[in-house]
């Protein structure tokens, strides 16, 4: 086996890893969003704007991470890679597949979830900047940088949004009527502009 066989069994290696978390996340969401408990229909209809920003958002972040893996490990030279730079990288995307996790756990307690997104994306935002100048050799203009900027953004407006609102610091079983309005429309619109600006990364030409 040669080395660039060899590289791109770890690469999905780790791809693995990462959707084993990731699906793990989905999963427990789903739960968290049914009570068999309740007369008629199972579900908890108050979480499900919450649910559905945490499936615009995971969708994305597990697309693109599997995309950036196979772009940076796979698909280009092993000379435009700096030594480490996989592990690295990979740690940084398995840290927020924990998180992608944890916001599943969170999905009942509104506030808490909230601030777990803006964990999510400011990690994600230095993830890529950090792909952007660090990981590779040949810094150009790439989907890493896109993504980071327009996390950087994200996570300002719902950050500002939050401490307008008074969940600063968040408590639990404390209803914002507002809070769902926030996160579904900031969410469903990151989600639109990282696929408008990305599109041709997400969905290369053949």
């Amino acid at each position: 086996m040669d080395k660039e066989e060899a590289k791109k069994n770890s690469v999905r290696n780790l791809q693995n890893l990462y959707s084993i978390v990731v699906g793990l996340g989905l999963s427990l969401a789903i739960y968290n969003l049914l009570d068999f408990s309740r007369v008629g229909w199972p579900f908890r209809f108050e979480l499900a704007p919450f649910f559905v920003s945490f499936l615009v958002t995971l969708i994305p972040f597990y697309h693109g991470a599997l995309r950036h893996l196979d772009a940076a490990y796979t698909e280009q030279d092993s000379g435009q890679v700096r030594g480490g730079a996989l592990l690295a990288d990979f740690w940084l995307l398995f840290i927020e597949s924990c998180i992608l996790l944890g916001l599943a756990v969170l999905l009942p307690t509104p506030q808490f979830f909230a601030w777990g997104l803006v964990l999510l994306l400011a990690i994600d935002t230095i993830w890529g900047f950090l792909a952007y100048l660090v990981f590779s050799k040949k810094v150009e203009s790439k989907s890493e940088l896109h993504w980071a900027l327009i996390n950087l953004i994200t996570v300002v407006i719902l950050s500002v949004c939050f401490v307008i609102i008074g969940i600063f610091p968040p408590v639990a079983g404390v209803v914002v009527p507002s809070l769902w309005i926030i996160i579904l429309s900031v969410c469903f619109i990151r989600t639109i502009v990282d696929y408008v600006v990305c599109w041709t990364f997400y969905f290369p030409k053949s």
